[in-house]
């Protein structure tokens, strides 16, 4: 009885699936964890590839960027506003697009951090920090 029990339960279980944000995931992309490629950077940075790590922040003004982190390891993931992200999305991610280094100017530094939710960097202050110009993003849900 009690398996019978059980296998209805799982039968009326929610799905979670993961969730794909923008061009379809090239179905031959084999990621590379983001902390490698930080380390090696220059051997990710000349064409689009895929990418994994967790989501970090999302932009919570419209969803157009995410923060990947693995370990110490970050990248800002832009979506170059072709689509949206949930503004609360969490979990595993494997993010397909170009790694580049973005030097922002003092405003730039300054919206990022108003679009995380964050502190302004002090007045006359850039920032530099790695990015990927996301093509395509799944998430697979946190659990």
């Amino acid at each position: 009885m009690r398996h019978a029990i059980a296998a209805c339960l799982l039968l009326v279980a929610p799905v979670v699936l993961a969730a794909d944000h923008g061009d379809p995931l090239p179905p031959d992309a084999v990621p590379v964890s983001i902390a490698s490629a930080l380390a090696d950077a220059d051997a990710h940075d000349d064409a689009p590839r895929a990418f994994s790590g967790r989501v970090g922040r999302v932009c919570q003004t419209k969803g157009c960027w995410m923060i990947l982190t693995e370990g110490d390891a970050m990248v800002r993931v832009m979506t170059g506003h072709r689509y949206f992200l949930p503004k609360d999305a969490s979990g595993d991610a494997v993010v397909y697009g170009t790694l580049v280094r973005k030097e922002m100017s003092p405003a730039q530094a300054a919206h990022m951090a108003k679009d995380a939710g964050d502190a302004a960097p002090p007045d006359g202050q850039g920032a530099v920090e790695w990015r990927i110009d996301a093509l395509s993003i799944r998430i697979e849900p946190a659990g």
